[in-house]
C-alpha cells in the first residue's frame, strides 16, 4: 500500500531545504528557501506560519537551544538569535587556510545527538570536486575541514547507538556511511549504490530503527533504505520533481515533512505539469522517527 503524501505548506520554495522539528512536541517545523532567502517555519498543531528573510542565499537552519538559530549563509555560518542579531562564526577561510577558488554555499549540515555541527559546501555550478565537509565545535569556536573532494554535499543523520554516521555526496550517486566516535569519522563506505532513473540522493534523516529515508532531486520520491544492509524498503511518491530533504516531527515522530523546490537559478519549471514545486509536503511514514538535534552555542 503506498504511503499517502499531502501538502504542509503551500508557500512556494525556490529551493525547499533542510527541514527540522523542535519546540514542544516537536511540532515547530522550520526549513529553509536557499535562493529565496527566507527561513520559514509552521506550527503542527495550531498551523500557525511565519518567516524571515536572509541577506545571502542560505544553504541550512537549525533552531539554537537558547533560542534564535545557526544559519549557513553563504559565508556563514552565522548565529542569530531571536531578535535577529548576527554573530559570525568561523569561516571556510579560517578552516581551510586558504580562499575558495570558485564561489561556494554552505548547503546542509545536522547537528550529532552528541552535540557537534556537522557541514558541508558545494560550488554553484556544480563542480564535482571542489566543496567540503566541516565540523564546528560544540561552542561554535571551532570549525574543522574534515576532507575534500566534494561536489554536493548532501544529508546526514547517525544510527542511534552513534556508532555510524550516514553521508551523501549527491554527486557520488551514493549513501555512504562512517564509522562514528565523539565527533571523530572513520572507514567511509559505500551503503547505498542509487540506480539509474532513481534521481539523484539529497537530503535525508534516519529513523529510530536505523533505516534511512532519502529525498531524491528529480526522482519525485523519499525512498527508505535498510540502514544496515542497504536495501530498499520503502517508497513514498510525490507529485513533484525534485524532493530534496526530510525530517521527522511531531510528538510521536510518526510525520515525515517533506521539502522539495522549484529548481536552481536559471532552471525552468513547468508550473502547470507540476503546480505544487516547491511545496512542503506531509506523510505518516508508519515508523518512529528521531528529534532534531538543536545547537548549543
Amino acid at each position: 500500500m503506498s504511503i499517502a503524501v499531502e501538502v504542509f505548506d503551500s508557500r512556494r520554495n525556490q529551493l525547499g531545504e533542510g527541514p527540522t522539528a523542535t519546540g514542544p512536541n516537536n511540532n515547530h517545523v522550520q526549513w529553509c528557501d536557499i535562493y529565496g532567502q527566507f527561513i520559514r517555519s509552521k506550527d503542527l498543531l495550531s498551523g500557525q506560519s511565519s518567516e524571515y528573510q536572509t541577506s545571502e542565499p542560505v544553504g541550512f537552519q537549525i533552531p539554537r537551544t537558547s533560542g534564535g538559530d545557526i544559519l549557513g549563509t553563504a559565508n556563514g555560518p552565522v548565529l542569530r538569535d531571536e531578535k535577529g542579531n548576527l554573530t559570525q562564526l568561523p569561516t571556510r577561510q579560517e578552516a581551510d587556510g586558504f580562499v575558495d577558488k570558485n564561489v561556494l554555499r554552505w548547503n546542509d549540515a545536522k547537528v550529532s545527538p552528541d552535540g557537534y555541527l556537522f557541514l558541508g559546501s558545494m560550488a554553484y555550478e556544480n563542480q564535482s570536486n571542489e566543496g567540503a565537509f566541516y565540523r564546528l565545535s560544540k561552542d561554535g569556536k571551532k570549525l574543522q575541514r574534515l576532507f575534500g573532494d566534494v561536489g554536493i554535499s548532501n544529508g546526514m543523520d547517525w544510527s542511534t547507538d552513534l556508532s555510524k554516521m550516514y553521508y551523501i555526496d549527491t554527486l557520488t550517486m551514493k549513501v555512504e556511511v562512517f564509522d562514528y566516535n565523539k565527533g571523530e569519522i572513520s572507514n567511509r563506505r559505500t551503503l547505498v549504490q542509487v540506480k539509474d532513473g532513481m534521481g539523484y540522493p539529497d537530503g535525508m534523516c534516519a529513523d529510530a530503527n536505523d533505516n534511512i529515508w532519502v529525498a531524491f532531486w528529480l526522482g519525485s520520491a523519499v525512498r527508505c533504505f535498510d540502514g544496515r544492509t542497504g536495501e530498499l524498503l520503502e517508497e513514498i511518491k510525490l507529485p513533484v520533481q525534485k524532493v530534496t530533504s526530510c525530517c521527522f516531527a511531531g510528538e510521536k515522530l510518526d510525520q515525515l515533512i517533506i521539502t522539495t523546490a522549484v529548481g536552481n537559478p536559471g532552471e525552468s519549471m513547468d508550473l502547470n505539469e507540476y503546480p505544487q514545486a516547491g511545496f512542503i509536503f506531509i506523510a505518516s511514514a508508519g515508523v518512529t522517527g528521531k528529534k532534531t538535534t538543536t545547537f548549543g552555542a
